[in-house]
């Protein structure tokens, strides 16, 4: 493993690093008292490397005992930063670690352990997290540390940390909206194997309003509590031979099933995670019932509609549990874009925050977006649209035979429409159960397959031969069929047209990851118009020099 130092020195930094650095240093001689800071750093400046030149100017100049965190949003984005730097002490949630004792992973066998009255040696999750919580620089996810900042605070209380950097910070709001919200559905009902299951659903099913989900949710505390129970008792009321656990679950693999006692210690995880999602959500839902909306979708998988509560807003959360326990917090992103808007968002001082930005460092002509407006992909008339995407993205395919890239589809409606009536083999259909594997593959292999996905819009990085093109298939608007989106726009009408830019923007920045690289973006969405017409005032200059409108019925993509 290498010292902080020997990892801050194995790159020279860039221009764009350095003149960042340099303003920070300016700005906290010109106010100390400034803890946020929102740097807009389009993709190439090199974040990672940026964090550890924070970490060590603050180090060297202000608090030389200062523990610092950094978090990122996905677990890939995180395997960057690790594969990169090796003095960093990285955290990944339990299931991520294999338990050795019993054969499973070390959040099941925890829970084994906790029932035998026995402890794992050498457990690799605890290894990670007491490296985590003692470490000078620590890394994890968006996810695993909000889990910790709401549910095991003492746990980040333990660790002191003064500094945080947030990567990718446009999308922390959303996270922390999402974490904190709370849906029950009739799948996860049967899951979780209660034994009070019928009368479970049949209440869950009568729910039409926030008040009555309340009351569902103060009624399934005691069933989570009374089912925890249940299983306990059923797993301790006989011994485990750690032995013979590891030779189940080698003739478990062997057989395709898993073993059973593994099934029953996820499902008490399982069981109490909803258990503490309750709590934290009644106690917020009390302290300020306004914020909240019940939110209506449809399960495409399950053909059902599921009911959650989830905040319109979540700042009061993000100052509350995360910002307000550092000295100072950097937060980057590519699609910063506004600091009003961000600072509103996500609950930042405005006078205690300073805001910087700087152009796309990569030459133009690698970056060209390219306008071919094929038709509106609004509600009333997407299905028209549709069929002049047909031959046209055959087109595209065609254009690019050897090289590899994605269609950006926004929802999974239009990449089942792709699916269905584009018959191209190169096509590959990510879900969330296999976008990671797909994602690796998609890397390693040679052949030059095209990712169709709605949610590798942000954090994924298809860097030199693994896009050469991609297409936007449909602008990014915040869906007006949610609740909370209707309700959002209305409050704060800035952030609807803000949210939209910088999904654009994060769309075109997945192909093109450093200055030698080179892609081109095709969007065929008409509803750009709109947005650079409405909302331009949001987009770079810098952007939208690179913007080139093509005359379809001419059919040239040159």
């Amino acid at each position: 493993m290498s010292s902080f130092k020997q990892d801050l020195e194995m790159y020279t930094p860039r221009e764009e690093q350095q003149e960042t650095l340099n303003f920070i240093k300016k700005s906290l001689e010109d106010n100390p008292e400034s803890k946020y800071f929102l740097l807009n750093l389009p993709v190439g400046v090199g974040k990672s490397h940026l964090s550890l030149m924070i970490i060590d100017f603050y180090k060297e100049n202000i608090d030389k005992f200062a523990k610092c965190d950094i978090i990122t949003a996905t677990k890939i984005l995180q395997d960057q930063y690790t594969d990169t730097y090796s003095s960093i002490s990285n955290l990944k949630g339990k299931d991520n670690y294999q338990c050795a004792e019993y054969g499973c992973s070390c959040a099941q066998g925890m829970e084994f352990s906790r029932l035998n009255k026995t402890k794992c040696d050498g457990c690799p999750y605890v290894i990670d997290r007491d490296s985590f919580i003692s470490g000078r620089v620590s890394l994890t996810n968006f996810y695993l540390y909000t889990l910790y900042a709401l549910y095991m605070p003492k746990l980040l209380e333990s660790r002191g940390s003064k500094v945080l950097i947030v990567d990718e910070a446009h999308m922390f709001d959303d996270v922390m909206s999402s974490f904190i919200s709370i849906k029950i559905t009739e799948g996860i009902v049967k899951r979780l194997q209660f034994a009070n299951q019928k009368e479970i659903i049949k209440r869950l099913k009568k729910i039409s309003t926030i008040s009555q989900y309340i009351k569902f949710l103060e009624y399934l505390e005691i069933e989570i509590e009374m089912t925890i129970g249940d299983i306990e008792s059923n797993l301790g009321s006989r011994s485990r031979n750690p032995v013979k656990d590891k030779r189940d679950n080698r003739l478990s693999t062997l057989f395709g099933t898993k073993n059973v006692d593994s099934k029953m210690m996820q499902i008490i995880t399982d069981l109490v995670q909803y258990k503490s999602k309750i709590e934290i959500f009644l106690k917020e839902f009390n302290a300020d019932p306004n914020n909240w909306v019940l939110e209506s979708r449809h399960n495409e998988k399950s053909k059902q509609n599921e009911l959650s509560l989830e905040p319109i807003w979540a700042y009061d959360y993000l100052e509350k549990y995360i910002f307000s326990k550092y000295d100072k917090v950097f937060l980057m992103s590519g699609t910063i874009l506004d600091k009003r808007i961000f600072c509103e968002l996500n609950g930042l001082d405005q006078d205690k925050t300073v805001y910087y930005s700087i152009d796309s460092p990569f030459n133009v002509e690698n970056r060209k977006i390219i306008y071919m407006p094929l038709g509106k992909m609004s509600y009333k008339s997407k299905v028209e649209t549709f069929k002049n995407y047909i031959p046209y993205i055959n087109k595209i395919l065609d254009k690019y035979p050897k090289d590899k890239g994605i269609i950006h589809t926004n929802s999974f409606e239009l990449s089942g429409w792709i699916n269905e009536s584009v018959k191209n083999k190169r096509l590959v259909f990510p879900v969330s159960d296999n976008k990671d594997d797909i994602l690796r593959e998609h890397h390693k292999t040679s052949d030059p397959l095209v990712l169709v996905s709605p949610s590798m819009d942000t954090g994924v990085s298809l860097d030199d031969d693994s896009a050469r093109f991609q297409i936007i298939a449909k602008i990014p608007y915040p869906s007006l069929a949610s609740r909370k989106n209707k309700l959002r726009q209305k409050n704060n009408p800035d952030w609807y047209a803000w949210k939209t830019v910088s999904g654009i923007m994060q769309m075109s920045g997945r192909a093109v990851r450093s200055k030698s690289d080179w892609a081109d973006t095709i969007i065929i969405d008409g509803s750009f118009k709109d947005v650079l017409n409405y909302s331009g005032r949001y987009f770079p200059n810098w952007f939208k020099s690179s913007i080139k409108r093509v005359n379809v019925s001419v059919g040239n993509l040159n």
